[in-house]
Order: C-alpha cells, then sequence, then structure tokens
C-alpha cells in the first residue's frame, strides 16, 4: 500500500460522518462539518498532513516545508544520479504550485523552468519530473476515459497534485493570509487538499482517483473507480454557494457517459467546505470535506 500523508480524518479534522466506501455502495450519507472552520481549512492547506507537523503552528510548519523542499532540491534530486541545477529545481517547483489542479502542459512548465533563458529541453523536464516522482513528491490525476454519448473529444493531459497540499503553497511562499486574499488560488489548493483525501480513503477500495476533461471545457474534479462499472463522480467546490451549479454539471456529465458500458454512477457528490451534508432531491449529495470519510 503506497504511504500517503494523512488525511483530515486521520489528523482529526474531520469526523467521517460521510463514508466514501458507502458513498460509492451506493448509500445515502448524511453529516454536519460546521466544527471545521475557514480559518482552521486554511491552516490544514498550508500544515499539510504530514505526522511531524499535526501541532504546529503555522509557522513552524512553513519552516520545516521550506527546509524540506530545499533539502529536496539540494540534497535528495542530486542523489539520485546526474547534478541538477537547484535554481532550475526551485522554479519547477514554483511552476508547479501554480499549476496545482490545472492540466499544464509540458512546455508551459519548460517556459516556467527556462525563464528569460528560454525553455528548457522536453528531455531536462523530464528527468526533473521523474526525480520528483521517485522521491513521492507527486501524485498526479490521470484522464478517465470513458465511451462517450458525446462526440466532443477527451483530453488526456493528467491533472497536477503534490502528494500534500501544503507543498503548493510552501513552494510559493504562502501563508494562510495570502490564500486569505487570493480566492480563485485557494479553489485550488483546496481542490488539492480533497484529491488527497480521496485518494486516501479510495485506497482501502482498490479504486482509482481520476480526472475527466473534454475539448470544450467541461471537466469533472475527481472520478473514483471501483472495477470497470463501479463508479462516482465527484466536483471540488470550495464556496457552498457554488453547489448548485456543480450539481447540475454533474448531472449533465452523467447523461453524456454511456452507462450501457460502464453502468448508473453510484454516487454524483459536491465535495465543499462546510455546512450540512446530505442527499439533495436531485440525487447529488453535498459533502462538507470535514464529514469526509474511508
Amino acid at each position: 500500500m503506497k504511504m500517503r500523508p494523512m488525511s483530515l480524518f486521520e489528523s482529526g479534522h474531520s469526523n467521517g460522518e460521510m463514508s466514501l466506501a458507502k458513498l460509492i455502495a451506493g448509500d445515502r450519507q448524511t453529516g454536519l462539518g460546521t466544527h471545521l472552520t475557514f480559518d482552521e481549512l486554511l491552516k490544514r492547506i498550508v500544515i499539510g498532513g504530514w505526522p511531524e507537523l499535526i501541532d504546529a503552528d503555522e509557522t513552524g510548519a512553513r519552516r520545516w516545508l521550506r527546509d524540506y523542499l530545499t533539502n529536496i532540491v539540494e540534497v535528495d534530486i542530486q542523489k539520485l544520479g546526474s547534478r541538477r541545477d537547484p535554481s532550475n529545481l526551485r522554479r519547477l517547483l514554483e511552476s508547479l504550485g501554480r499549476s496545482v489542479a490545472q492540466a499544464t502542459k509540458a512546455v508551459e512548465l519548460a517556459k516556467d523552468v527556462g525563464g528569460e533563458d528560454g525553455p528548457i529541453a522536453k528531455e531536462t523536464l523530464t528527468a526533473y519530473l521523474t526525480a520528483l516522482e521517485r522521491l513521492h513528491l507527486l501524485d498526479n490525476s490521470p484522464a478517465w476515459l470513458p465511451h462517450m454519448r458525446s462526440r466532443a473529444r477527451l483530453r488526456t493531459a493528467p491533472v497536477r497534485y503534490f502528494i500534500d497540499p501544503s507543498l503548493g503553497p510552501a513552494a510559493l511562499g504562502l501563508g494562510t493570509s495570502d490564500l486569505r486574499h487570493d480566492f480563485n488560488g485557494l479553489g485550488l489548493h483546496y481542490e488539492a487538499l480533497v484529491i488527497r483525501d480521496l485518494r486516501i480513503y479510495a485506497q482501502p477500495l482498490d479504486a482509482r482517483v481520476e480526472s475527466w476533461r473534454d475539448a470544450d471545457g467541461h471537466e469533472v474534479d475527481a472520478i473514483v473507480s471501483v472495477g470497470p462499472n463501479k463508479w462516482g463522480a465527484f466536483e471540488v467546490k470550495l464556496s457552498p454557494d457554488a453547489v448548485d451549479d456543480a450539481a447540475a454539471a454533474l448531472l449533465r456529465f452523467k447523461a453524456k457517459v454511456d452507462t450501457s458500458r460502464h453502468g448508473e454512477p453510484a454516487c454524483l457528490g459536491v465535495i465543499t467546505s462546510t455546512g450540512a451534508g446530505g442527499l439533495r432531491e436531485d440525487g447529488v449529495h453535498v459533502i462538507p470535506i470535514g464529514c469526509l470519510g474511508p
């Protein structure tokens, strides 16, 4: 079993009232997630799920994470083989921090890393990314490629994530105050936290967590698949005010999937930051992250 950082349930910040296993089994779930405040959620993004940092304050955690990334760049990657430019590696980490929860193409990463000198070579970027994967820093979501009723072309690029949501802000030098003033960026880092927890809860089910995007710009943040014909689709929304639109998008997505080949979804869910969780009249679950559990 792949070792990962701790989930909110494992660190005591989720009550686990809404079980992913039961949702994928098709069971109706309810829960109340108001115990996890907005400020505490920001701290969980910045501090992350590292066992050593569970009781740390933000200042100490940010210092630990900064030193951890410095050690990765200056020591660990250098031990893997040929010498790698630490400045390029730092720019790559920053670029990946800005690319969290997005299907950023390698060519864009190469431009960011090269800076004023122009993009680095494709082979060099591949070597850098491979080194980060070997050190278990990256945890991308591959594309889910089902048979669709729609003729829209599906995108195959993975969506980029670190193994823990704290690494994105750490690479960019961001704390909770910075995230509080950048709601769009915060939404992406919040998505990274949710995807981390979904992966942890999906692992005992031997399930995959993938993403779905088509060429028309439609997307679903997470598809959890258990076997060929058992799956659930989840949208991640920081603001509870966005639940209605996200639920409508999930229902449109369901109508496009060829369920004669893949089966009906066991669950459609919107994972949000706070509030009450349960099954809506349209069949979509609302799931506060502070209620989600294994």
